[in-house]
């Protein structure tokens, strides 16, 4: 069987943009009056790959659930403006690897981040033309692994492969019954994955090693 599609997540596994996050959080906090809690670098990297209710509810809990959707709303907007003016940097050798892999595979994004954010990446760095279809929880309101059926069932894969750093990656893929590849380099720890790269670079020797 021949692999017919990649499909990554995005932070954590193609960039990190968490001082953009630390920077929109915390001015989202400032603005509504939150003074006795600060987001820092290590906050943004366990938050990558966690819906916001999931993240207020663990993280945020002097703030009542009522309030949710009011801090996600400040939050969003003040994203919007941290990632168009700063973004985040790609990891090495990603832009050259994705160029080359575009070439023998078709190439998707699925992460749970707001709405827009898959946008800003692909525009800040140029890589528009090497993706053919991404999805997101905040434009779907759905979990990961139901945005991965999605991307699977509307490009009509066969063979798709998934590439993430966290637990919910890899839980999402299997939920979809597709090989998952654990970027070790990222932000989270999967101990059971049966395939891991710890550079990206290290992408196209384990591909091969999958549906052979």
């Amino acid at each position: 069987m021949k692999i017919d599609g990649l499909i990554f997540d995005l932070d954590g596994t193609l960039w990190d943009a968490s001082e953009s996050c630390v920077k929109a959080w915390n001015k989202a906090l400032q603005n509504k009056g939150v003074t006795d809690f600060v987001i820092t670098q290590q906050h943004a990297h366990a938050f990558a790959g966690k819906l916001l209710d999931d993240i207020f509810a663990q993280y945020f809990t002097f703030l009542p659930k009522e309030e949710y959707q009011k801090m996600a709303d400040a939050y969003a907007e003040q994203e919007k403006f941290h990632m168009r003016e700063h973004g985040g940097k790609l990891y090495p050798d990603v832009r050259e690897l994705l160029t080359a892999l575009a070439k023998k595979y078709p190439l998707f994004i699925v992460s749970n981040c707001l709405s827009g954010y898959i946008e800003n990446f692909l525009d800040q760095h140029q890589l528009e033309h090497l993706f053919t279809d991404h999805e997101c929880s905040g434009t779907t309101g759905r979990p990961k692994a139901e945005n991965i059926g999605m991307i699977v069932d509307r490009n009509q894969l066969k063979n798709p492969v998934y590439v993430g750093d966290t637990m919910g990656d890899f839980e999402a893929a299997k939920k979809n019954e597709i090989p998952f590849i654990y970027a070790e380099y990222g932000f989270g720890k999967v101990d059971s994955a049966l395939y891991s790269i710890n550079h990206f670079q290290q992408i196209q020797d384990t591909l091969e090693t999958i549906y052979v």
